[in-house]
């Protein structure tokens, strides 16, 4: 059975078409971008295709995306060529990047265990100064979700590993380095969209 990795790399060119095709983007990204630094510098966390990065940069901020999925940043690249694109694991350090202003992970978390959440925060924190801000998008509930990890493509099985999570649990992981600010509108129930603020 095929991974996480292996499924968006499978499927990069439908949620491609997908995510260029939607004209509002991320739920609440320009509120998002309105609290940060005029110009400032944004980080698409797990940017798939980087149709989220190419609003962010219509707003007229610097965009950087980086995700683990290599078909998914060719599509990204091949559509945004001022953008740059970095294959890499949030989970690892990036913090060669450089600082940033904001950073905006539109349920990248789904596929991260609950264990690992802290090391999801320790990492962004490297990147971010103090007062930086976060908004992430995470599917509510508890644990991982087999409805929606287990894909059958072409005749091959793949585990994508979808994770629920819950405010609580990003409390936890990130305490000692990032508060809570509040809860924005999302269009969906099931998913729910948080800003935390970077404290130390």
């Amino acid at each position: 059975m095929y991974g996480t990795q292996e499924y968006y790399d499978k499927t990069a060119h439908e949620w491609a078409q997908q995510g260029y095709s939607e004209e509002g983007g991320a739920s609440c990204l320009h509120e998002f971008l309105r609290m940060l630094p005029k110009k400032g510098r944004v980080l698409d966390l797990c940017c798939g295709a980087g149709y989220d990065s190419r609003r962010i940069q219509a707003y007229g901020f610097e965009a950087i995306g980086i995700d683990f999925s290599a078909e998914s940043l060719a599509i990204a690249r091949q559509h945004n060529p001022n953008i740059l694109f970095l294959h890499q694991n949030m989970l690892e350090d990036y913090s060669d990047i450089g600082h940033v202003d904001g950073i905006l992970l539109s349920a990248g978390l789904v596929h991260i265990e609950t264990d690992k959440l802290p090391l999801a925060f320790e990492q962004m924190a490297k990147v971010l100064p103090c007062n930086g801000l976060i908004l992430l998008s995470i599917r509510e509930g508890n644990g991982k979700l087999p409805e929606w990890s287990f894909r059958e493509i072409d005749g091959q099985s793949y585990d994508r590993n979808f994770i629920a999570h819950t405010l609580q649990e990003l409390e936890i992981a990130a305490a000692g380095q990032f508060t809570l600010l509040q809860e924005l509108p999302s269009d969906m129930r099931v998913w729910k969209n948080y800003l935390f603020k970077k404290i130390v």
